[in-house]
């Protein structure tokens, strides 16, 4: 779908081929922007601290899990178990190993969450920046090189990358 709404501004821009050879285009790659932003940086180091909180508090999980199955198995070898009792302890593992499980997807959604309120102020910032430079120098395109990189050819000149650094303050 992406590709397809890709090639079809692309025949949209060759088709008006006439109209944009009166147009100023411009590019710029957008994640090598992000790189060099402090803001990207200390985001990162918040996203991989979260991150690993979360998963130490999975593997925590994990072992006490693991640690009931091994347990059960050696009382079940032993033969120290009745039949109620088994009937309960698979429960309480069946119940450990749900509550994993859910752990697991929560965990995900808040890393999600958790990137989308690090990263969300400093894309907005990049944006801003961007439409910027775009109105300041009469741009009526700026293409984005960094998310699929389909100029086969562009003028250095029309590289506006160092426009928007500026901007930045990079």
């Amino acid at each position: 779908m992406k590709t397809f709404k890709i090639f079809s501004l692309l025949l949209l821009l060759v088709g008006s081929l006439s109209v944009a050879s009166a147009q100023k285009l411009g590019y710029t790659n957008s994640a090598a922007i992000l790189i060099e932003m402090p803001e990207t940086k200390q985001a990162d180091s918040q996203l991989q601290a979260f991150q690993k909180q979360l998963e130490a508090k999975g593997q925590q999980m994990t072992s006490e899990l693991q640690e009931g199955y091994a347990k059960y198995q050696q009382d079940m070898e032993a033969g120290v178990l009745s039949a109620v009792q088994q009937k309960q302890r698979e429960q309480d593992l069946a119940q450990k190993e749900q509550a994993l499980q859910k752990f697991q997807q929560e965990a995900y959604q808040k890393l999600a969450q958790k990137r989308e309120e690090l990263y969300g102020p400093i894309l907005e910032k990049l944006q801003k920046a961007i439409d910027a430079v775009g109105k300041e120098h009469g741009y009526a395109f700026i293409f984005d090189v960094s998310s699929l990189n389909f100029i086969l050819f562009a003028e250095e000149s029309d590289d506006v990358t160092d426009l928007i650094k500026a901007k930045l303050g990079l």
